[in-house]
């Protein structure tokens, strides 16, 4: 499998000040804004910007079993093949493949130590979307 990109995705409840926080002392710059999920770019150098997001609960099932933590997005160039390959070990999936309005084409899944793994190749945005897009 060959890993085309990644972010780090943050749930909080608390997205205004992070956003905040990372626009006033890093010069942040959002791409990406559906009010429960905003992404935004760090600058490093013009080879390898950062990406960040952060996520709330975006529906009631989610509120009451909302913790917080850490999720890592991979993209791949071929999810339904990682799929694939991962399916038969056993893995305890949280999702199984699925195609999202967001954009994309994802599962997930844990890692030995509990962090959510989000495993994606891109896919057509669905309109209700397509005004989150900032850049």
């Amino acid at each position: 499998m060959k890993i085309s990109n990644y972010s780090i995705t943050f749930h909080t409840d608390k997205i205004k000040e992070c956003i905040d926080f990372y626009q006033k002392y890093f010069q942040a710059k959002v791409t990406f804004d559906a009010g429960w999920y905003v992404s935004i770019r760090l600058e490093g150098n013009e080879n390898a910007p950062l990406f960040l997001s952060f996520q709330g609960s975006y529906n009631e099932e989610e509120k009451a079993s909302f913790t917080g933590g850490v999720t890592l997005n991979l993209m791949v160039e071929d999810v339904d093949a990682c799929y694939n390959q991962i399916k038969p070990s056993g893995v305890q999936f949280i999702e199984e493949i699925a195609d999202h309005e967001w954009g994309d084409r994802a599962f997930r899944l844990y890692d030995p130590i509990g962090n959510v793994l989000y495993v994606y190749s891109e896919r057509e945005l669905d309109e209700k979307y397509k005004s989150a897009v900032k850049e």
